[in-house]
């Protein structure tokens, strides 16, 4: 049996307390929210999330839930960040060449969560506040594009000399292939996965900018040699045929399908290219795409492309049956609301409705129109926070803020009030 690494090795726990965490991950989340740099697409996430959940299973006492994002970002890099939260661009699903490379890339930055590198850095630091932690986390973000550095830029980041920024960095990254090794063999996934993806990670990033004091590619060739595992084959299933033709057609242009579909077997070359036909407006070339295809998303666009077509009521059942995005939960609770069903309409959309900003203003009209005043001024102040009309947002959130705790809870009163409070720091 394996033990997790966090069980025989616990850096200074205590540099951080929990409380902290959560509060520097909430105000960093909504940084990116802000900027939309966060992709709300639960086809998508639905597969990431599944994964990350399968990972934590198998640590013995896991500090966080841990939680997964997906970054508009086409560089190949995933980083963690206080709180259990681990970020994966969408360059990194466009790169990994099956199921088990994504599972060790999500195993890394987990084990960055586990081990508490983010606060074993900072314990080195005599005194930062919050905002300024979020500053180095953006910072980060907005200027690595380079795969090898991912998290180790945020750690570089946070204290000590040049040197010992350098050789802690990769005792960290060590540390965490050590424990993503371990957690993998306990899930029944092969940690060869790792080395492949190292490998193929070095011809990729010796073209990418570096960071010269990070001195990455040394560094790669260790963390390779230092795993000790022989490279293997990619073995993409159906998961991963499916998770990609997902990525390919809700999220690059129809341009971009063409060129990468060559790669899918049948159905999925279909299927993703269905659904960026029907993206584009080419609805019935989308819908020959799409048909015998024996797949959720081929339903749900099906649905959608039916309703775009103005066969509401034949786009119903697909749309019932599958309405994980965005979209297609927009299309049925419109339908639902033409049937005066606006209860339901609402249910359709709140798994959206605090972040996705056209979910928050079809929200926002439902609830003004059965009466529902407290809840409408929330999500019409979500859709002018996330659109950046901070004045409109002003407005509603203290009309919201007058609302009784009972009429919309008090973790959305104290949500409205961080969101206050982010708009008065912007305006600084």
């Amino acid at each position: 049996m394996f033990t997790i690494l966090f069980l025989s090795h616990v850096p200074n726990l205590w540099a951080m307390s929990y409380e902290e965490e959560h509060e520097i991950a909430k105000e960093y989340i909504s940084w990116l929210e802000a900027r939309n740099l966060i992709i709300h697409n639960e086809e998508t996430l639905w597969t990431l999330q599944n994964l990350t959940d399968r990972l934590a299973e198998q640590i013995d006492t896991p500090l966080y839930h841990y939680k997964i994002y997906l970054v508009d970002d086409r560089s190949v890099n995933a980083f963690a960040i206080p709180d259990g939260h681990i970020f994966i661009n969408l360059g990194t699903l466009l790169f990994v060449k099956d199921i088990d490379e994504l599972a060790a890339v999500i195993g890394h930055e987990m084990g960055h969560c586990q081990l508490r590198h983010i606060s074993e850095a900072l314990s080195f630091q005599k005194k930062i506040n919050i905002a300024e932690v979020v500053g180095i986390l953006a910072g980060a973000l907005l200027s690595s594009k380079n795969p090898e550095v991912g998290t180790a830029l945020i750690y570089s980041s946070l204290g000590g000399s040049e040197n010992f920024r350098l050789s802690y960095t990769r005792i960290q990254e060590t540390e965490a292939d050590k424990f993503s090794k371990e957690i993998l063999t306990k899930s029944s996934i092969n940690p060869s996965c790792i080395t492949r993806f190292l490998v193929r990670l070095r011809t990729y990033s010796s073209t990418a900018e570096t960071p010269e004091y990070l001195l990455t590619h040394p560094y790669l060739e260790n963390r390779i040699a230092s795993l000790q595992i022989e490279e293997s084959a990619p073995k993409p299933e159906a998961r991963y045929w499916s998770l990609t033709a997902s990525v390919l057609g809700l999220l690059l242009t129809e341009e971009e399908v063409k060129a990468r579909i060559k790669d899918l077997p049948e159905p999925y070359n279909r299927l993703s290219l269905g659904i960026a036909k029907i993206r584009s407006g080419f609805v019935q070339e989308g819908l020959t795409l799409l048909e015998g295809i024996d797949l959720p998303q081929a339903y749900a666009w099906k649905g959608l492309a039916l309703y775009s077509l103005g066969e509401e009521e034949q786009a119903i059942p697909y749309l019932k049956r599958y309405h994980l995005s965005l979209d297609a939960s927009l299309a049925l609770a419109d339908i639902m609301e033409k049937k005066g069903q606006t209860e339901e309409a609402l249910k359709i959309l709140a798994p959206f409705e605090q972040y996705h900003p056209r979910a928050a203003y079809k929200t926002g009209s439902l609830y003004q129109k059965i009466n529902k005043t407290c809840q409408a001024h929330v999500a019409f102040a979500r859709y002018f926070y996330y659109t950046k009309n901070y004045k409109s947002s002003t407005y509603h959130i203290d009309k919201a803020l007058a609302c009784e705790d009972k009429e919309i809870g008090k973790d959305v009163l104290n949500e409205m009030k961080d969101m206050k409070d982010s708009i008065k720091a912007q305006a600084k």
